[in-house]
């Protein structure tokens, strides 16, 4: 939610470096986890 509002709220004050990393760090996780909840989901 963070980084939403500051995306959204603060276009000249985001930290493109930040987002990027974000990008490259927490997505592919994120990803991976959602991926296994719905296959999980889709056997009940």
């Amino acid at each position: 939610v963070t980084m939403r509002n500051r995306l959204i709220h603060a276009y000249f004050d985001v930290d493109l470096d930040r987002v990027w990393d974000t990008i490259i760090d927490d997505l592919p996780p994120l990803i991976h986890k959602l991926k296994t909840i719905l296959s999980m989901e889709n056997r009940s």
